[in-house]
């Protein structure tokens, strides 16, 4: 696990899924408009990120993934002062087997013009065997994936309290240490649909 550094005025959100017997998750970083915030702006989080993917990402991805829960930390010291988990326990919406656990799209995040860090991104599993061809996903799962990453930047807006968090990309790590905190620009959206490759997780499995 990663040394714990600290999100000022922010929380990390896990989605959890299981494909077969593999526990897989990816996270997602939200940095709140004032402090101090809460136990209800933390459950505000995992209701709308949970509201978020299976409106948006799910549908798109093989019935053979379940995405259990969502879990939200408040990042701002350790242990998290407030944890909320939000239970979802629905399949994906694609009638067609998944390709395996390790095999994902990967959805890169864009940091504001000028900002040239290490990307944030997720590596989405769960691909249905359907939409991919020869090693390439099919141009229908890479625009329902860019248009559903890129409304998480309105639908952040509207988590409890309303206009009080931002989706943020964040950064841990300065030429090859850790930052006494971490450092977060508000995302501005997803690379071009076309961009989407798929990528693997192997070392993103969680144990």
């Amino acid at each position: 696990m990663a040394p714990f550094v600290p999100l000022p005025y922010g929380v990390q959100a896990e989605i959890v899924h299981q494909l077969g017997t593999e526990i897989i998750s990816n996270r997602l970083w939200f940095r709140y408009n004032f402090l101090p915030f809460g136990l209800p702006e933390v459950v505000g989080v995992a209701d709308g990120v949970a509201l978020w993917w299976t409106t948006h990402i799910l549908p798109y991805l093989s019935q053979d993934l379940i995405t259990a829960q969502v879990t939200v930390k408040d990042w701002t010291a350790d242990p998290p002062p407030w944890t909320a988990t939000t239970v979802i326990n629905v399949a994906g919406g694609v009638a067609s087997e998944s390709l395996s656990a390790n095999v994902a799209i990967v959805v890169p995040f864009k940091w504001p013009l000028g900002i040239r860090l290490k990307k944030n991104k997720h590596y989405v599993a769960g691909v249905p065997e359907s939409e991919v061809t020869l090693n390439t996903p099919s141009a229908a799962i890479r625009d329902a994936l860019f248009e559903g990453y890129n409304s998480l930047i309105d639908d952040a807006r509207l988590f409890f309290p309303l206009f009080s968090w931002w989706w943020v990309a964040a950064s841990a790590w300065e030429a090859g240490s850790l930052r006494t905190e971490q450092l977060s620009y508000e995302v501005q959206g997803t690379r071009l649909d076309r961009a989407y490759i798929l990528g693997q997780r192997r070392k993103r499995l969680s144990p």
